[in-house]
């Protein structure tokens, strides 16, 4: 629910983070930006990383980047006189928000293990600029977190995909499966659909895939009742989570602060 808040705060800069692709572009950038020894980022070097990282293509990298600049997520720096390689950086609001990123998944990290990672997060000026680059490298490393598979891949690619799953698993009140599905809150597209930047159309669309493949249901007629999961898909999601959340503990852990016993 943590995220779903974060798109409605600040759509326009979430939107930016919007499919996989986008997530991974986006997070690269931001990474790079940190790391830089001026804080600021130069189109080539992105692009460059990019294709090694296998992320898009450098056509999609460039656009990317220009559509960043355009909604206000960097903008070029004007401090330097450089027209040739109009290095950018991170407006403030994205920091703000890569910040609350990371404090969501170190206060989930600390509801397992009663830890004060979150705490020494916010306690710690500078320290974003450390641990965000560090996640990045390990969740580009990560097989499962660059390219998902099976039902979960077929969100994740959609527009507002991976809020479309959280706001299904975010209704579940029960995760016993009756009959080989787990039954959700939601009794609508429209329930889904609200509030994200996704047509009920496209969505009905995926749904619809999604539904074939035995992945999710409807507990009687198609949009009108509850919708149901697959445990299958359900792992799906939860193994995605998992291995993210495994990649934060690693980059904070590799910090020279103190960690949590």
């Amino acid at each position: 629910m943590s995220f779903l808040t974060v798109e409605r705060s600040s759509p326009r800069v979430a939107g930016i983070f919007g499919t996989q692709q986008r997530y991974l572009l986006a997070q690269l950038a931001s990474a790079m930006l940190f790391r830089s020894k001026d804080g600021t980022l130069h189109l080539s070097r992105f692009l460059e990383a990019v294709v090694a990282h296998r992320i898009a293509s450098r056509n999609t990298a460039h656009d990317f980047i220009r559509e960043m600049e355009k909604y206000g997520v960097i903008r070029p720096n004007l401090a330097r006189d450089d027209k040739r390689s109009r290095p950018l950086k991170l407006v403030e609001e994205t920091v703000g928000l890569l910040g609350v990123w990371v404090a969501i998944h170190l206060r989930t990290l600390d509801a397992f293990d009663n830890g004060s990672r979150a705490a020494t997060f916010a306690e710690t000026p500078g320290m974003l600029a450390q641990l965000h680059p560090a996640i990045v490298e390990r969740i580009l490393q990560s097989q499962r977190s660059t390219s998902p598979d099976g039902t979960f891949s077929l969100f994740t690619w959609m527009n507002d995909g991976g809020l479309v799953m959280d706001k299904m698993i975010a209704t579940i009140t029960d995760f016993s499966p009756q009959d080989g599905r787990i039954v959700t809150g939601i009794g609508s597209l429209d329930e889904i659909a609200s509030a994200l930047r996704v047509t009920k159309t496209h969505l009905s669309r995926k749904m619809a895939v999604a539904e074939r493949e035995g992945s999710l249901g409807w507990t009687g007629k198609r949009g009108t009742s509850l919708l149901w999961l697959s445990p299958g898909f359900l792992e799906e999601y939860v193994a995605y989570q998992a291995d993210k959340l495994g990649r934060v503990e690693e980059a904070y852990a590799s910090l020279t602060v103190a960690v949590p016993a």
